[in-house]
């Protein structure tokens, strides 16, 4: 049976402090391993970029930017 784990996903500009924009799901085999092809990760990636266009209201209402 495939389970997946939730990978956190930080941005870091220039020397400024990291900020999560979101996760990512990992799919992990019966056997434990990770497998995920580069479409499947450039898909992950870009709906954590989302976050950037569409923060969560929990961000906006505690005056995220």
């Amino acid at each position: 049976m495939a389970h997946a784990i939730s990978a956190p996903v930080y941005l870091r500009i220039g020397g400024g402090a990291e900020l999560q924009i979101g996760d990512i799901q990992v799919p992990v085999d019966g056997n434990g391993s990770i497998r995920m092809r580069r479409a499947e990760l450039a898909a992950a990636l870009r709906s954590a970029a989302d976050n950037l266009d569409t923060p969560p209201p929990s961000d906006v209402a505690g005056g995220g930017q």
